[in-house]
Order: structure tokens, then sequence, then C-alpha cells
């Protein structure tokens, strides 16, 4: 990715969480390598906010999901400045909007019990999404 597009991508991300969009915001952040991870069904989303290695994994593939969850804390933590709010609850929230609209049918999810599960249907979400 150049610089311009970085610059570009930062200043939509700081609108969108100025403006008070999360939505927006979130699905910005998202565009990344987390949708690719996925699919590989070698990561899944986490009911924290991260994403997971599911099993095993090699060097790189920890490297790519590190990367994600980089950017990922990054957002978080900016996020609950400008709120008042803990990293923790951003990142829970989020999670929310990930499992419901980002694990496809096929793909890996973990919930607070830690048990890694693949999407058949409907995502019994945690008890503080709502």
């Amino acid at each position: 990715m150049n610089r311009r597009l970085k610059l570009i991508l930062a200043a939509g991300l700081g609108l969108a969480v100025i403006a008070g969009g999360a939505t927006v915001a979130s699905a910005m952040l998202l565009q990344d390598a987390s949708a690719e991870l996925r699919s590989s069904g070698q990561a899944g989303e986490q009911a924290d906010g991260y994403l997971g290695l599911v099993g095993s994994a090699s060097a790189d593939l920890r490297a790519k999901v590190d990367a994600v969850n980089i950017k990922r804390r990054a957002y978080y933590t900016d996020l609950a400045a400008k709120r008042g709010a803990k990293i923790e609850e951003v990142a829970a929230t989020t999670a929310c909007e990930l499992l419901r609209n980002k694990v496809g049918a096929g793909q890996f999810y973990r919930l607070p019990d830690g048990v890694w599960r693949k999407r058949e249907g409907a995502i019994a979400l945690p008890s503080y999404c709502g």
C-alpha cells in the first residue's frame, strides 16, 4: 500500500471516528487481511474483538494475524480515548459487530467460553452484545 493511500485511509478513519460513526469506522478498519484469513479457515473472530489462530500456525500466518490485531488495538485505543471508555469495552462492542456481520458460513469464531466453532447458522452472541 503506498503512502498516499495510507494517508487517505487514515483520514477517512479519523473522520468516521470524529463523526461518531463506529459502524463506518469499524467497516474501514476491517478492510484488511482479516477477510482472507477468516476465509482460509486458519483464523477466526473472537469475542474479545481480535482475530485468533484456529489450531497451529506457520510463522507467516502468525505474523499476518498479529498485524491485523496491532491495527485493531490501535483503533480500539484511539476510540476508547475519544469516548472515555476502556479499550476492552470498545473491543467487545466491535466484536459483536464482527460476529454479526463478518463471520460467514463455514468460518470460525470463538465465544468467551474459549471454544472454536464453525458457523453453520446464526451465532449465539455473548450477552453483552444485546
